[in-house]
């Protein structure tokens, strides 16, 4: 399978290019502008929901996938989201999942903020689930790349402990893709739509939160280490991005919008 195109809200499109979103309508004069690497944390400022515009350029395909939005280290996603459309249907057929790529490759990854995931040696690292081994002990919680999965390297969570040679992908009884993990397949075709998630689940955490003091500045910390502590469970593990992937689509009507609304939890 082709790797998949990829395609940006409103929202995402402002964020990919470092820009900063007011906190308060009418309050900030300047509005939208270019600002420091650091951002503004949309859990303290503003609603607590993301809401993300997608306006259909009529060539999307099945694989293909919208970024949402940034997800932030520490966020809690919530399962109960929308999608909605305006009066005019978006498509015949049309089905996505909701997810995120939380630890994927970091070449997928959004602009890394250099305010987090600094090490003890003085840079900023990324950190990346690893590759997943035949015959390795996994528990819930573990987070891998399949290199056998369509598109290839997709991260799975374990939410059952397994040791065995089925990979991922085939194996729905111990892990999960985090694509799917908010939302399984929903039919967001319809004019006047309000859609809501589907069998979403919140997941544990990822491979760790303590990075170990050998890394090395800049690199890309993957695996399991003994000095390693286990990741607060539910929460984004990485700057991520919140993803819909496009399952089936026939005779996209370009111009309609599907608008993304996917709350945002706090940890009390």
């Amino acid at each position: 399978m082709a790797a998949p195109n990829f395609w940006y809200t409103d929202i995402a499109l402002n964020q990919i290019q470092g820009n900063n979103l007011s906190g308060q309508v009418g309050v900030d004069s300047i509005g939208i502008g270019a600002v420091s690497p650091v951002q503004n944390n949309p859990i303290l400022e503003g609603p607590p929901q993301v809401i993300g515009t997608y306006t259909w350029v009529g060539t999307e395909a099945a694989g293909d996938i919208i970024n949402i939005a940034i997800a932030r280290e520490g966020m809690l996603i919530g399962v109960n989201g929308t999608v909605c459309s305006g009066t005019t249907a978006p498509a015949t057929t049309l089905t996505v999942a909701i997810g995120d790529n939380d630890l994927g490759l970091t070449s997928a990854l959004p602009v890394p903020n250099t305010a987090a995931g600094t090490s003890a040696l003085g840079g900023p690292y990324s950190l990346q689930a690893p590759v997943w081994v035949s015959g390795t002990a996994y528990v819930a919680g573990n987070v891998v790349l399949d290199a056998a999965s369509t598109p290839s390297n997709q991260t799975f969570t374990c939410i059952s402990a397994v040791t065995g040679s089925t990979a991922p992908h085939s194996d729905s009884t111990h892990w999960i893709a985090n694509q799917v993990r908010y939302s399984s397949s929903i039919d967001i075709h319809a004019a006047n739509g309000n859609v809501a998630f589907a069998t979403g689940t919140q997941l544990y955490g990822g491979v760790a939160s303590k990075v170990p003091e050998s890394i090395t500045p800049g690199a890309v910390q993957t695996g399991f280490s003994a000095n390693s502590l286990l990741n607060q469970q539910y929460t984004i593990q990485h700057d991520c991005w919140l993803q819909a992937v496009i399952l089936t689509a026939n005779t996209i009507v370009a111009g309609t919008v599907s608008v993304f609304r996917i709350p945002t939890l706090s940890l009390n």
